[in-house]
């Protein structure tokens, strides 16, 4: 789950008959283009996660990668890296707080067993700056 102008997503994991926890991916928040013959959604991933218990215990996620790339030109700087932090405490406080999503919502969730894979559009891998 992307919410809309936030900065992570948010996924739900499964063994084949349970609810294991979640994810919470630090990113850019998603932005949609559409192209000819195809579309998609941009982002940029921040290293820094949160792993999420069933309980809602949670831990960080790759803090040593984080801080290696905190000041390289490729990456980000120190403020901005406040910021991306400061994201995660925001999502902790849901956490912790059992407010959606981290509230059992989708936690039964079970697919229909009918239910295919559907393919990949020609174009879906092409970046958003390489659309004419």
């Amino acid at each position: 789950m992307a919410p809309p102008d936030r900065a992570y997503s948010v996924w739900w994991f499964f063994t084949d008959v349970a609810f294991t926890g979640w994810y919470v991916n630090l990113e850019d928040p998603y932005v949609r283009w559409v192209g000819p013959g195809c579309a998609g959604v941009d982002t940029s991933d921040r290293a820094l996660d949160l792993v999420v218990e069933p309980d809602r215990t949670w831990q960080w996620k790759d803090d040593e990668e984080f801080v290696a790339r905190t000041g390289h030109p490729l990456y980000w700087t120190a403020a901005q890296a406040e910021q991306i932090r400061a994201t995660g405490r925001d999502v902790i406080s849901l956490i912790e707080a059992g407010t959606f999503p981290f509230d059992g919502t989708w936690c039964d969730f079970r697919p229909d067993s009918t239910w295919t894979v559907p393919g990949l559009p020609a174009g879906h891998d092409r970046p958003r700056a390489l659309i004419a």
